[in-house]
């Protein structure tokens, strides 16, 4: 018995890169394996014997078109059988949740944007499975789906949109091969040798390596969860007859009421609501934003809905015979775990009943039932430095045109490092792909978060990041949401990251093109900058300048590849365009797509 096995990212629809070496790999005890290549008229046949348990067989590049194929493989005694195996341009997909953001998650039932299905678009997701070992791996252990029917919606948004304008442009099969994970900063992917040689992670590493850590950190973190509920069950029968003493208009935040500021635990919302006689009840949909952290939500005391965590869009399907004309009843009872509980700003608050909306925004009845302290947040592994190494690693020997990024959110702490991390991250992705391969990455877009600045400066730390050779940026921001990490526009993020790609890897200069600062100089008239491409404004107002200790507005007037800013009152040397975490509108625009912000040294 031989134990021949192929590696995973080999299978039926896979889609192969065109113009390199075919490669098809796996592991066997013993013996010679022969791959038989067919299709397009042609066919291939070569061996390989069996080396410490590995083989490998390598047949000449093909061109990518629409041609299949199939791929046969045997030792002699076992046989796998592969087909509507395609050529064409296959992309590396990661960064985090933004990347990882299934197409479902974006299709807004009022203002939908449906994807069109295209069974040449594909994607072979990795499955997230963080370690700590620093092992490394040929298997990634995903599956191909075609971008058809159920599966079409289960894949990345921003992908899909990106691979969707690529196949438009190229006229190829499009395969994307998706290691996004939520949450995961830079360090996540990076091996345990090159963590250990920067220095400043050695006690976690010490840590998170022991045998054991994550069944341990999983157990102790149930345990502290199952503690901290204990006597918090309270039912929506228990609310009955329960007085809700106070009032609120969602959607809000918590911070802005004195009795729920830095409440944790548990607090019951109430509202009824009348359904006029002549609405349907088929299809009917509850929509009610999104919530800070957990809830449970009920209509008319039957459950129709539950989310465990702070981030997914709530809409909750109702069943029709639950519904009554007149008057109805929605609760919500809100699991509040450190404090920052709250209903999300710029969200639909309502229920739908076919044409029939009715607006939930608005008085709210609450009641605390539980208050606790604070809950400790469950250790989140893929949000620690090497988790994603072991899974991230098999896709680096997958042939690809270039790597499709989209990452920076986990890195707010210390924007200033970024730049360091993702050039460390480039050179170890080149290496282990063996060659430079292109990196096309999205800047973050427009965000109101928590610590103001924070974004503002990920943005200039991204945009440093182009000095990396054989890298575009594409700019975002103009189509984020103030209050929503995961702003549902993927169509134009995919589409922007792959007007990049065209212009990177295939050097089309048809595409619409991003702009960025060049130079800022200092005469005595003013500041001059240059702009790497001629550039449009909207009656530009975010331009500043400081001299490290005072800041005031300047003025700007655009010409060409030209802008010039008059100020007054301080000698700069710095300016800033549109530095702000979130700005109401974008002002400078090339290609009718928006410049870059960015903050620049004055110089002369």
């Amino acid at each position: 018995m031989s134990g021949l096995k192929v590696n995973s990212y080999f299978g039926d629809h896979m889609i192969i890169q065109g113009g390199m070496p075919i490669s098809v790999y796996g592991t066997a005890s013993e013996g010679k394996v022969t791959v038989g290549l067919t299709g397009a008229g042609t066919k291939q046949t070569a061996s390989a014997v069996v080396k410490d348990g590995r083989w490998e067989v390598v047949f000449p590049p093909i061109s990518p078109s629409y041609d299949t194929y199939e791929i046969h493989i045997s030792d002699g005694s076992t046989e796998y059988g592969f087909s509507d195996v395609l050529v064409g341009e296959v992309f590396h997909i990661s960064g985090q949740s933004n990347m990882e953001l299934p197409i479902c998650r974006t299709v807004d039932p009022f203002e939908p944007h449906y994807p069109a299905e295209d069974g040449y678009i594909r994607e072979y997701r990795v499955p997230v499975t963080p370690r700590f070992d620093g092992s490394e791996s040929d298997e990634p252990g995903g599956k191909w789906e075609k971008s058809e029917g159920d599966a079409l919606y289960q894949m990345s948004g921003a992908g899909h949109y990106f691979a969707q304008e690529i196949r438009a442009r190229l006229d190829v099969p499009v395969g994307l091969i998706n290691t996004a994970a939520g949450g995961a900063p830079v360090e996540a992917r990076l091996s345990l040798d090159m963590l250990r040689s920067y220095g400043g992670y050695d006690a976690f590493l010490d840590e998170c390596t022991k045998e054991g850590y994550i069944e341990n950190t999983v157990a102790a973190d149930r345990k502290k969860y199952v503690e901290w509920v204990s006597g918090m069950d309270t039912s929506l029968s228990d609310m009955t007859d329960t007085p809700f003493e106070g009032e609120c208009n969602i959607p809000f935040h918590f911070s802005e009421r004195e009795d729920l500021w830095g409440i944790s635990g548990r607090v019951w919302f109430r509202r009824k609501l009348t359904i006029p006689d002549n609405a349907t009840f088929d299809d009917a949909l509850l929509s009610l934003g999104v919530m800070t952290d957990a809830d449970e939500v009920y209509v008319n005391g039957v459950k129709v809905g539950e989310t465990g965590y702070m981030y997914p869009p709530r809409r909750y399907p109702v069943p029709a015979d639950i519904l009554r004309h007149g008057e109805n009843e929605v609760c919500i009872r809100l699991e509040v775990r450190t404090g920052n509980g709250g209903f999300t700003e710029g969200k639909r608050y309502c229920l739908r009943l076919g044409e029939t909306i009715i607006d939930l925004s608005g008085k709210w009845e609450y009641h605390v039932a539980h208050k606790a302290p604070d809950l400790v947040p469950d250790v989140f592994f893929q949000g620690l430095p090497l988790s994603l190494y072991t899974m991230t690693s098999p896709v680096l020997r997958i042939p690809c045109a270039g790597l499709i990024w989209y990452q920076a959110e986990s890195n707010g702490d210390n924007a200033d490092r970024y730049p360091f991390l993702f050039g460390e991250f480039v050179k170890m992705y080149r290496r282990r792909c063996g060659r430079d391969i292109p990196v096309i990455f999205a800047q973050l877009p427009n965000f109101a978060d928590v610590k103001p600045g924070s974004w503002a400066a990920l943005r200039e730390a991204q945009r440093k990041c182009l000095d990396i050779p054989g890298t575009a940026m594409t700019v975002n921001i103009d189509i984020g949401e103030s209050h929503d990490l995961h702003p549902i526009n993927k169509w134009d993020v995919g589409k922007r990251l792959a007007y990049a790609a065209l212009r990177l890897i295939y050097g089309n200069d048809d595409v619409p093109r991003s702009a960025y600062p060049v130079s800022a100089v200092k005469d005595d008239c003013g500041i001059t900058i240059r702009m790497s491409c001629p550039v449009t404004a909207e009656d530009p107002q975010k331009f500043t300048v400081s001299d490290g200790t005072q800041t005031c507005p300047a003025k700007a007037e655009v010409d060409g590849d030209t802008i010039r800013l008059t100020y007054g009152g301080i000698s700069p040397v710095t300016v800033r365009y549109l530095y702000e975490d979130d700005p109401d509108r974008a002002e400078l625009f090339c290609d009718g797509l928006p410049v870059t912000p960015f903050e620049m040294e004055i110089t002369g």
